[in-house]
Order: structure tokens, then C-alpha cells, then sequence
């Protein structure tokens, strides 16, 4: 998702920074969008990543207007999630996006057009079977963003969630053994 987000923005023009763990995915993806695009190795769980990936980006192009949290992990047992399952997928989920922003306001807060785009999921209001986890992860998103937006009003600064079904991706294909048409069938209950 987060790529096929980068790609969007950089191909309507906009000037990305492309914030991931992995350096091998984003520098490809960086150099083969070029000139706007900038990779910067960045956790979420961690304070320092994150202060280098705004510092960085202010550095490079002068000015951040938007910011996407997409980020996230799925430690996801249901029932039999342990305490550390609950605390990673929160600290990344939940807990690295609400940093993140509140390193990312004093620079949006100088935009004539900030934006914050918060990734949810409809698995946030909807159960699903041993799905614990996540759900509740991006249940707190849904309302963080909505105290968020409420915050960051005076500076001009719009946050939305946007939330997405099942998508195909490497953490899909790891979930269903590389089974896209398994992936297809997950409808979760109620929907």
C-alpha cells in the first residue's frame, strides 16, 4: 500500500520521502522514481528514526506539506497473542504514527496546505475470527485521528483515515502462504 501510495504522489508530482525498514525496497523504489523521491531508513518504534526522517525531509526539500502513515505489522494470534504481540503491534500501529505526527506538526503547522492521511482498515469495525490485534490497533487509529484532526485544526492542518479491505501485499502473501485467491475469499463478518 505504501508504495502504491508513493508512486501516486511522485506521479501527480509531489516530492516523496520514502520511510520504511527495509533499505533494499525503498532505495529500489527511490531510484527508480528519481528526481523528488528520497529514501530515508526509518522505524517507527524508534524516537531517533523518526526525528532524522522530519529533519531529513525539511533538510532536503524546505517544507513538508504531507504527511502518510501507512506503516504497520500484523502479530496478529487472537486469543493466544502474548503481551509482547500486543505491545510491538501497538507501539508501530498506534503509538509510531501519534509520534510521528507530533514530530511532523511544527513543520506542517507552516503549510498553506497540510495534510495528515492516517492508514485504518475496515477490520477496525468489523470482527473477524482470531484477529485480535490488529483490529484493536487500527480501531485506536480510526480514533486518534479523529482527536488528531480536532488538535491540529488550528494549525490548518486536515487529518483523515483512510481504510482499506484486504489488499494483496508481501504481509498478505505471508499470511495465506502465497494464496491470492484465499486472500480474495477474506470477508470479514458482517461486511
Amino acid at each position: 500500500i505504501g508504495e502504491a501510495v508513493t508512486r501516486a504522489l511522485h506521479g501527480a508530482g509531489v516530492k516523496v520521502v520514502i520511510a520504511a525498514r527495509s533499505a533494499d525496497v525503498g532505495e529500489a523504489l527511490a531510484s527508480e522514481l528519481g528526481e523528488g523521491a528520497l529514501f530515508q531508513r526509518t522505524d517507527i518504534a524508534n524516537d531517533d528514526d523518526i526525528n532524522a526522517l522530519i529533519d531529513k525531509t525539511v533538510t532536503t526539500f524546505g517544507c513538508l506539506d504531507f504527511l502518510v502513515n501507512v506503516a504497520a505489522v500484523y502479530m496478529d494470534d487472537g486469543l493466544k497473542s502474548t503481551r509482547q504481540q500486543w505491545q510491538d503491534t501497538f507501539n508501530i500501529n498506534v503509538t509510531g504514527h501519534a509520534l510521528l505526527v507530533q514530530a511532523a506538526q511544527p513543520h506542517l503547522a507552516k503549510s498553506d496546505s497540510a495534510s495528515v492521511v492516517n492508514f485504518g482498515s475496515i477490520s477496525a469495525g468489523v470482527a473477524q475470527a482470531q484477529r485480535w490485534t490488529y483490529p484493536v490497533s487500527k480501531a485506536a487509529i480510526h480514533q486518534m485521528t479523529k482527536n488528531m484532526a480536532l488538535d491540529l485544526a488550528t494549525d490548518g492542518i486536515r487529518v483523515n483515515t483512510l481504510s482499506c479491505g484486504i489488499t494483496w501485499s508481501a504481509p498478505v502473501a505471508g499470511l495465506t502462504q502465497n494464496d491470492r485467491e484465499l486472500a480474495d475469499k477474506v470477508r470479514p463478518a458482517g461486511a
